[in-house]
C-alpha cells in the first residue's frame, strides 16, 4: 500500500474514532438532561417538593443553614420542613432494602437520575464542562469554567445515599458553599470570566506530574544493604505510623511481603525489586517531599522560572515575540521565555534544565534511568542552592507584575488581559516547596530524588 493510501486509511480510521466518540458523548448528555428531568419531576409529584427550591441561595432552606451554622442543637431545630421532607422521600427511593445497591435496577436509577440532577442544576447554574473518560458515570466529572474546580456528581450522590440521615443538608451546604466560590470571583456587576475549558480539565487526567523527594539514603542504606530483614521490619513498624492511617495498608502489605524472606539475611541480598525498594524508602527514609505538579508545567515554566532570577530590566520584543503574543501564549510562560536568564539552564539537560552530570541513580542493580515509566533518579541538591537562595516568590510576582505592565507600553503588542496570573502563582508555589525540600536534603545531607507520577485517576 502506498504512504498516501496508509495516510488516507489512518485519517478514516481517526475520523470513524471521532465520531463514535461524539455520538457517545451526545448519548450521555441525553441521559443525563433526561435523568435530571425525571429526578425533578418524580420529586415534585411525589413529595410535592420543587427541589430548585432547596438549593435557592434566597430560600429559607439555606437561609436556614445558614443561620444555625456551627450550632448543633439549633441545627437539628432550624432545619426546613422542605429539607426533612426531601430526607425522607429521598430514603424511600430505596425502599425496604438496607442500604443502596447499584446492581438493583431501581437503585441504579435513583443513583444515576440523583447524580444527573446535582450535575446538571450546577453545571447550568455555574457553567461547565463534562469529562466522561469511560463509561462508568463514577468517573465522570465536570470541570467549572469559571474556577478551577472538578467535581464528580455520581461519586457525591452515591456517598449522599449511604450516608442516611443528613443527606440533603450535606447536598445544600456544598452546593451553597460552591456557589459562594463562584461569587467570589465576580466583580462589582456581579459577573465572572469565563477562565477555564475543558483542556484545563483533560490535563488532570492526561498528563504525568513530577515530584521532589528528600529521603535519608543513609539510613535506607544500611536498613536494606547491611541489616537484617528482621531489623528492616522493626524500622517500618516504627516508622509506619508517620504516613498516616490512610497508608497503613500499604506498610502492612510490604511488611507481610518481606515476612516471607530470610530474616538473618539483608533484604538487598534475597531481592533487587525495584518496587519493593521505593515502598520501603518512602516508609523509612522520606523527610520531604513536594506537591506533585503537572510535568509540562514543570519543564515549562516552573523550571525556567527558577532560572529567570529576579530581572532588573525587560528585553525589547522581536517579531517572533509579538507573533507568540498574538498567538495567545500565556503571559508568565511568555515572560519565562523571554526575560533573560540570570543562572544559565542546560537546555539538553534533565527538565531541559539540570546538566547529566548532576543525576545520578538510586538503584544497585541499573545504570540506565527509565524515568518516563517511574524510575527514581537522583539530583545534586547543591545544582540549586545558588538559585533557591536569591528566590523570594513576592518579588518573582511583582516582577511579573512589571512585565505584564512592560508590555502595555509596547504599541505593537496586543492589548491582553493578564491570563498568566494563576500559572504564575501556581509556579511561585511549586519554587516554594522545591525550596523548602531542596533545604532539608542539603541540611541532613540527604538525597534528593525526583520521580515521575501517572496522571490522577
Amino acid at each position: 500500500m502506498s504512504e498516501s493510501g496508509k495516510q488516507s486509511e489512518s485519517q478514516q480510521q481517526l475520523a470513524a474514532a471521532e465520531a463514535q466518540a461524539k455520538e457517545r458523548f451526545e448519548k450521555a448528555m441525553t441521559e443525563l438532561r433526561e435523568g435530571a428531568y425525571r429526578f425533578s419531576s418524580r420529586a415534585r409529584g411525589q413529595s410535592e417538593l420543587i427541589i430548585e427550591e432547596l438549593i435557592d441561595p434566597d430560600g429559607d432552606t439555606v437561609h436556614s443553614l445558614a443561620e444555625v451554622e456551627g450550632d448543633v442543637g439549633a441545627l437539628a431545630l432550624g432545619q426546613s420542613l422542605e429539607l426533612i421532607t426531601f430526607d425522607t422521600w429521598l430514603f424511600g427511593q430505596i425502599g425496604d432494602k438496607d442500604e443502596l445497591d447499584l446492581k438493583n435496577e431501581d437503585h441504579w436509577e435513583v443513583w444515576f437520575t440523583f447524580g444527573a440532577w446535582i450535575a446538571e442544576t450546577m453545571r447550568r447554574r455555574h457553567g461547565g464542562h463534562w469529562l466522561m473518560m469511560g463509561d462508568d458515570p463514577h468517573t465522570w466529572r465536570i470541570g467549572f469554567s469559571k474556577i478551577f474546580l472538578e467535581i464528580a456528581p455520581f461519586v457525591f450522590a452515591e456517598q449522599l445515599l449511604r450516608m442516611g440521615s443528613g443527606a440533603t443538608k450535606k447536598m445544600v451546604t456544598e452546593i451553597e458553599r460552591i456557589r459562594q466560590l463562584h461569587e467570589d470571583q465576580e466583580d462589582d456587576n456581579g459577573r465572572a470570566l469565563d477562565k477555564f475549558v475543558a483542556q484545563h480539565y483533560i490535563r488532570l487526567h492526561t498528563v504525568p506530574l513530577g515530584q521532589w523527594m528528600s529521603m535519608d539514603f543513609a539510613r535506607l542504606a544500611k536498613l536494606w544493604n547491611e541489616e537484617p530483614t528482621a531489623k528492616l521490619i522493626e524500622a517500618i513498624k516504627e516508622s509506619g505510623p508517620r504516613l498516616g492511617p490512610q497508608n497503613m495498608q500499604i506498610v502492612e502489605q510490604v511488611v507481610a511481603a518481606i515476612s516471607r524472606a530470610n530474616q538473618e539475611q539483608p533484604i538487598a541480598k534475597q531481592t533487587t525489586d525495584r518496587g519493593l525498594f521505593e515502598a520501603i524508602a518512602q516508609i523509612v527514609a522520606l523527610r520531604r517531599a513536594t506537591a506533585p505538579v503537572a510535568i509540562d508545567i514543570l519543564e515549562r515554566v516552573v523550571m525556567p522560572a527558577m532560572h529567570v532570577g529576579l530581572p532588573e530590566k525587560f528585553p525589547p520584543l522581536d517579531e517572533d515575540d509579538l507573533g507568540n503574543l498574538r498567538k495567545g501564549i500565556e503571559l508568565f510562560a511568555f515572560f519565562v521565555e523571554v526575560v533573560p536568564h540570570k543562572f544559565q539552564a542546560d537546555d539538553e539537560g534533565f527538565l531541559g534544565t539540570i546538566p547529566h552530570e548532576q543525576l545520578t541513580t538510586p538503584y544497585a542493580d541499573r545504570n540506565v534511568l527509565e524515568i518516563g515509566k517511574g524510575d527514581w533518579v537522583v539530583v545534586n541538591p547543591t545544582h540549586f542552592i545558588p538559585m533557591l537562595n536569591e528566590y523570594d516568590p513576592e518579588k518573582l510576582l511583582e516582577k511579573y507584575d512589571e512585565f505584564v505592565a512592560y508590555l502595555k507600553t509596547i504599541p505593537d503588542a496586543p492589548n491582553r488581559r493578564d491570563d498568566g496570573r494563576m500559572l504564575a502563582e501556581t509556579a511561585i508555589r511549586a519554587l516554594v516547596d522545591l525550596k523548602q525540600t531542596v533545604g532539608v536534603a542539603a541540611q541532613s545531607n540527604d538525597a534528593l530524588l525526583f520521580r515521575l507520577l501517572p496522571p490522577p485517576g
